[in-house]
């Protein structure tokens, strides 16, 4: 049985409760922390969603996926369309399928996290004999789908409508595991903590040297730090003499963490640079920016040499560990 997918990259448009709104490039910026990236294009540990849901989709047997940008979501399905580009793009992906034969086709937008097995799913719609199979966590859909190709082979390129009307038939898989909605940057930072701590199955992209501790390629620690796990610290990352690293912090690749600072129970973005004998506490950072976790506040950081954008630190050589003295490095149990 050949086994596709269509993948479709979500949209930073959320506000904090969850639901989507029209806004102007000026107002998500404002509204939205991380709104200028992706959602599933970010690292989380070390491996983007994006990276992360491609493996697990060829793990599942699918042999092509077919990457596109924000459209119209397997929720509205059941609505009326709006003519627009994403939607064009997304009925010739779905047209490509069906002409190289895909025999079942999963469609699915990647937004939120589920350590969903997609093996099941495709199991449960095989034996179902289904013509379309949705998923459903307790809160509602997951935007993930499993539709036999064969249904929309007459659909004469009509494709968002001839599903539309299957919704009625449809069989829902009810996938009660993890869900994390990833709707505002708290819950971005709930993801890394619960992977650190093994309440999910995302896993970190790196090598576990300690209890807890995490690192990426060519990741490299001062002998005189402090970490204490759960930790994840990137590839290519550099860490000064003298910081501390604590309480399920996660710092992504390309990272400089600068002499004498405290990093505690924060989310640090790829390629950001943190300065001197700085405490960032409950926080996630990115380029110029910083979000309060517990004030629920955005702080915009013009000072460089407080935090600032890194060049690629270039660590991750194969075979350069980075120089780690693991026998004196201080991992805390």
């Amino acid at each position: 049985m050949q086994i596709g997918a269509i993948l479709t990259l979500a949209a930073s448009n959320s506000n904090e409760s969850g639901t989507h709104e029209s806004l102007n490039d000026g107002a998500r910026k404002r509204r939205q922390f991380l709104s200028n990236v992706p959602n599933p294009k970010l690292d989380l540990l070390g491996k983007s969603l994006l990276d992360r849901t491609a493996d697990k989709l060829r793990q599942s047997g699918v042999k092509t996926t077919t990457v596109i940008a924000e459209g119209p979501t397997l929720t509205q399905l059941a609505r009326s369309f709006v003519s627009s580009d994403a939607g064009a793009t997304w009925d010739r992906a779905v047209a490509e399928s069906v002409r190289e034969g895909v025999q079942t086709l999963i469609l699915l937008r990647a937004g939120a996290y589920t350590d969903l097995d997609f093996e099941e799913v495709l199991r449960f719609h095989g034996e179902q004999s289904a013509t379309l199979t949705q998923v459903y966590a307790p809160d509602g859909s997951l935007d993930i789908a499993v539709v036999d190709a064969r249904s929309l082979r007459n659909a004469d390129g009509a494709y968002r409508k001839t599903l539309g009307a299957l919704i009625p038939k449809q069989e829902r898989f009810l996938y009660d595991g993890y869900v994390n909605r990833l709707r505002k940057p708290q819950d971005f930072r709930r993801l890394t903590e619960d992977a650190l701590c093994g309440k999910c199955r995302l896993r970190p992209a790196g090598s576990e040297v300690g209890d807890g501790v995490w690192l990426g390629a060519g990741a490299q620690i001062d002998e005189s730090c402090v970490i204490e796990g759960p930790v994840y610290i990137g590839a290519g990352t550099r860490i000064g003499a003298g910081c501390t690293i604590i309480g399920g912090s996660a710092i992504e690749r390309d990272c400089e963490i600068d002499f004498g600072t405290t990093v505690e129970q924060s989310w640090i973005l790829q390629q950001t640079y943190i300065g001197l004998s700085l405490t960032v506490r409950h926080s996630i950072v990115s380029n110029q920016k910083m979000f309060h976790l517990d004030r629920k506040a955005e702080i915009a950081i013009t000072d460089s040499s407080l935090i600032r954008a890194t060049k690629s630190l270039a660590f991750t050589q194969q075979g350069h560990q980075g120089g780690i003295v693991k026998n004196k490095l201080q991992i805390a149990s």
